[in-house]
């Protein structure tokens, strides 16, 4: 059992997964007096976490009057707008559990990348639909998993009447993440471990070897077409992520980018 799960039950609307990984990335990484801007703070937990190991936190939220920090303050925030914050300005920016619910995903992502420092990191967590499990449930019934219904119109998540906003309408694969990363500057630099997931792991038992061979064969088959060696390299990172047992076989994304120097 992580020693953290008590803590982490009592957060709203957000997932445990993605959370001890943030708690582990913090006691991972020096980030005593780095500039940490997170732009979905919600109830602060992150925020705060991040302020008690040293760094000095910036936070905004769509709804900051949920926000809670005895030392810190949380701004209000647009993400579908150009964000009020200075650029080359974070040595870590946070994007958790919210991309899934941006309409314009690519102008997000450039708005992110602009307010990093060069060699700035932006932290992504998400759901994961490139899991196995993700996988087939979108060839079941075009879901993150067999179990459920993509998000629809009428999906709403809130924290109360008065605090509402989008379903994971706009859910996205690792695949088209990195890609619309890379278009705003931002270079894939790793896939986290978080939660195994049985039904992944399972179905990887049965498929795993199909998936790999998959991917290998349309590496070569792409590369032999190109003689660009920029295409070649992002050919490779894809057949990379197509096989990334972390990707594969965890229930939740947590991903690290780097903008380019």
């Amino acid at each position: 059992m992580s020693k953290y799960k008590s803590q982490i039950k009592q957060v709203p609307h957000s997932k445990g997964a993605a959370l001890e990984f943030i708690h582990r990335f913090v006691e991972e990484n020096e980030v005593k007096g780095k500039t940490v801007i997170d732009v979905s703070a919600g109830s602060g937990y992150v925020a705060n976490l991040w302020h008690n190991a040293g760094a000095v936190v910036k936070a905004f939220d769509m709804y900051p009057d949920i926000f809670k920090s005895d030392s810190l303050t949380c701004q209000p925030i647009d993400l579908n707008q150009k964000l009020p914050i200075e650029a080359n300005s974070a040595d870590y920016v946070l994007l958790m559990e919210t991309i899934e619910h941006i309409p314009n995903q690519t102008s997000l992502l450039q708005e992110l990348s602009r307010i990093l420092k060069p060699n700035g990191i932006l932290i992504v967590t998400k759901p994961n639909n490139s899991s196995l499990n993700g996988r087939l449930g979108n060839l079941w019934v075009e879901a993150e998993r067999s179990d459920m219904f993509s998000s629809n119109e009428a999906s709403v998540i809130g924290y109360d009447d008065s605090h509402i906003y989008n379903g994971r309408v706009y859910l996205c694969t690792a695949q088209r993440l990195r890609t619309l990363a890379g278009l705003a500057g931002l270079k894939l630099q790793k896939v986290h471990a978080n939660q195994l997931s049985i039904s992944s792991l399972i179905s990887y038992l049965f498929l795993g070897i199909f998936f790999h061979l998959r991917s290998f064969r349309t590496l070569k088959r792409l590369s032999r077409k190109t003689s660009n060696s920029i295409e070649k390299e992002v050919l490779a990172e894809q057949h990379s992520l197509n096989t990334n047992q972390t990707l594969l076989l965890h229930k939740h994304l947590c991903v690290t980018f780097q903008k380019k120097s």
